[in-house]
């Protein structure tokens, strides 16, 4: 009985991109599990960023405001698994976050003054998305344009409209549209870098790659 649930478990951590996720979102867990000690410590904070502790422009955004915040981020993660899993290997899936989430940070830092202190995946999500739908377009997948131009179109008009009222009661805070703001262009110029270089086959597909396959994504 243990042969075939290993054998599913790799197939789903290595060649359908789950360990990534996974990872992330045992960190997030993790923060909440112990957010008296670790939130006060990780959350972005101009003021502690200011004096010293750069840390967190990287880990501000692993702490949540409550269950709901959590909750929400984590079927985001799960979203984007769904969208792009063949597309994640651990190392490229963990380096573009770590890109996303240190770009979402320098850029409020640097350019929304207004934000003193900030919390919660959403902006990380916003750049993810956007850079998976660009791996999409480099393979060859209709899906990438409309996930690339609709996201940007919903952080447009947030910053135009401001985010739901409903999403702010929902997660006991005001969403930081400029958060997603920030998260989108950092995503965005990391999918412009994947457009523009020799794409890889992504694990699960290289052993077809020799075989004749009777149809191809689109």
């Amino acid at each position: 009985m243990s042969v075939p649930f290993l054998h599913t478990s790799r197939i789903l951590l290595k060649q359908q991109g789950l360990g990534g996720p996974l990872l992330l979102f045992a960190a997030v867990l993790c923060c909440w599990l112990l957010a008296p000690v670790l939130s006060p410590l990780l959350e972005y904070d101009r003021a502690a960023i200011g004096g010293g502790e750069i840390w967190r422009l990287l880990s501000g955004h692993l702490p949540h405001t409550n269950l709901q915040h959590l909750l929400l981020n984590s079927a985001g993660l799960l979203l984007l698994w769904i969208l792009h899993g063949p597309h994640y290997r651990m190392g490229n899936f963990v380096s573009s976050t770590a890109v996303v989430a240190l770009g979402t940070g320098l850029g409020l830092l640097l350019f929304s003054p207004q934000t003193d202190v900030y919390l919660g995946l959403s902006g990380v999500l916003h750049g993810l998305i956007i850079w998976g739908g660009c791996l999409d377009i480099r393979a060859r997948w209709l899906t990438g344009y409309p996930l690339v131009a609709g996201t940007w179109i919903k952080v447009g008009l947030e910053q135009y409209y401001g985010a739901s009222d409903a999403t702010a009661q929902l997660i006991d805070a005001a969403v930081a549209v400029d958060g997603h703001l920030w998260g989108s262009v950092s995503g965005t110029v990391l999918g412009l870098v994947a457009l523009v270089r020799p794409a890889s086959p992504a694990k699960g597909t290289s052993d077809k790659a020799a075989q004749p396959s009777p149809s191809q994504p689109s």
